[in-house]
Parts: C-alpha cells; sequence; structure tokens
C-alpha cells in the first residue's frame, strides 16, 4: 500500500500483513522484529555550460528566441531525461550496515585482484 509521499506503509488490511523484503540480499523483513532501512537514489546527467567562457560574445536574446522558436520541432535538445536513474530500495538491517560502510561498492571493484600484466 502507498500513503501520500509514495512510500509503501505496513498496516493491516483486513488479516493481511504487507510483507517487505531486502531488495540487495532479497531475505524477508520481520518489521515487528528489525528494522526496516529505505535507501533512495537519484541519477541525473549534469552537462557542464561551455558558453560561460564566452559570456560576453553570446547574445542571450537571440538564443531565447531561437530555443522557442524550435521547442515544437523535434522535441527539448537539452532534455536528458532518458540518462536518469531514481530508485527506492527496501534495505534489512545487515545490508544497510553493509550499504553505509560502502555506498559505491568501491571495495569490491578493487578486491578483484587483477595481475599487473
Amino acid at each position: 500500500m502507498l500513503d501520500h509521499a509514495g512510500e509503501r506503509t505496513s498496516q493491516r488490511i483486513g488479516c493481511l500483513m504487507i510483507h517487505y523484503t531486502c531488495d540487495r540480499c532479497k531475505r524477508a523483513i520481520d518489521t515487528a522484529l528489525q528494522m526496516r532501512h529505505v535507501v533512495k537514489i537519484e541519477v541525473k546527467a549534469i552537462v557542464d555550460d561551455l558558453a560561460e567562457d564566452f559570456e560576453d560574445e553570446v547574445d542571450h536574446l537571440s538564443e531565447l528566441h531561437q530555443l522557442l522558436e524550435g521547442m515544437g520541432d523535434e522535441g527539448d535538445p537539452c532534455d536528458f531525461s532518458d540518462m536518469a536513474h531514481r530508485g527506492r530500495y527496501d534495505l534489512c538491517p545487515d545490508c544497510y550496515r553493509q550499504f553505509v560502510k560502502n555506498p559505491l561498492g568501491r571495495d569490491t571493484l578493487l578486491a578483484l585482484g587483477f595481475s599487473n600484466n
């Protein structure tokens, strides 16, 4: 069941109880006995504006006019929505502790132990 903010809630619906599973290790999370942790991740593509270096040479009114004229043609040329990701993950206490220690998973990449060839 989702509340107003899109969060899952653990309310009783009749005689049914909502069950949670850790999205990392796939174990069941018993919310009566252990804490459930929610991790929200948002990744966006960011393009640095190179025009800042040439700011004196830019006609901003002309750029705005061209942008407004071209908006209906083939869509927004600056639309990077396909290069974005949002995720919401439930974690059990063990996986939460591992995630907090190493949120980017760097240790696993270094532990592979490639040779120096």
